[in-house]
């Protein structure tokens, strides 16, 4: 898929932008302002990195789900709730 491909792609970048960054916080020890933009683009990256994840996460149960409708094990629209009296 198109969307796989590119999410890999991002995840590349990623990668090389933590460890690009990475390597330049540990550099400057000194507490500086660049310090503090290397620092700020880490947590940039990994908080991307999680959001990635998570859609990826998402859109495999989302297959997984159609895949169950289509076996018959999951029927739309039902729902599994206990009622509570």
């Amino acid at each position: 898929m198109k969307t796989d491909k590119a999410r890999q792609r991002l995840f590349n970048y990623l990668d090389g932008i933590l460890a690009l960054s990475h390597e330049k916080f540990e550099v400057n020890n000194k507490k500086d302002e660049t310090r503090l933009k290397w620092g700020r683009l880490m947590v940039q990256a990994i908080g991307t990195y999680g959001k990635l994840l998570e859609t990826e996460e998402l859109e495999q149960r989302v297959e997984k789900l159609e895949e169950q409708i289509k076996e018959g094990l999951v029927i739309p629209g039902e729902t599994h709730r206990k009622k509570t009296m």
